[in-house]
């Protein structure tokens, strides 16, 4: 082999080598306990997917927020979700989430339906929020996994969104987003009101 021939794959191997994000340092899961800085109010600011049919269930919001509390239950976290979906009506409700480690178990019942989910959280930016979240069939197989990055005010800096997707990388998404605007729902717990069609009850699964 050439000196030259020798020369560019090196090059060629370095340039690869630099372009790979560290995993090890931009996935680092978050403990989940009673000092958890996950807790407060979130709003989603962009999310990926896994599995195509996925995607149907996420663009049918156009805005997502949630609050996240210490629970009375040893074990629990609380959880008060809402979504502005595409006809401008609000869907809302609350579930308690069950905490092992660095992984949580919610069950949602909206409108009848339920839904199983395991998630993870994972340190980002600075007041933003990581979430890994998979969608679990009855039978526990997973039917597909979602990336969320919340942060507090709904806005990202384009720095913070280029880690994202490098961690979004890391944990195996493909590179295909959904960005949502921030015309929130209101909070019906302050104003009393329940929202159209809603169920507004989960349970720890």
């Amino acid at each position: 082999m050439s000196a030259q021939l020798l020369a560019v794959l090196l090059a060629f191997t370095s340039l690869c080598a630099a372009s790979e994000p560290d995993c090890e340092e931009l996935v680092k899961p978050l403990q989940l306990d009673t000092h958890s800085p996950i807790f407060g109010k979130w709003v989603l600011h962009v999310s990926s997917w896994d599995k195509p049919g996925l995607k149907s269930d996420l663009v049918a919001a156009n805005s997502s927020w949630i609050e996240l509390s210490p629970s009375s239950q040893s074990g629990s976290i609380s959880l008060y979700w809402a979504d502005r979906l595409n006809d401008n009506k609000c869907l809302q409700g609350s579930a308690d989430v069950t905490v092992s480690g660095m992984t949580s178990h919610t069950t949602f019942n909206i409108n009848n339906h339920t839904s199983y989910h395991e998630g993870k959280y994972y340190a980002t930016c600075s007041d933003c929020l990581l979430s890994e979240d998979t969608t679990l069939l009855p039978d526990g197989k997973s039917k597909g996994r979602y990336l969320f990055l919340f942060t507090r005010t709904g806005k990202l800096e384009p720095s913070e969104l280029e880690t994202f997707k490098k961690q979004a990388v890391c944990l195996n998404f493909p590179p295909e987003f959904y960005f949502l605007d921030s015309d929130l729902c209101p909070d019906d717990r302050k104003t009393g009101a329940t929202s159209e069609g809603e169920e507004p009850t989960g349970s720890a699964k």
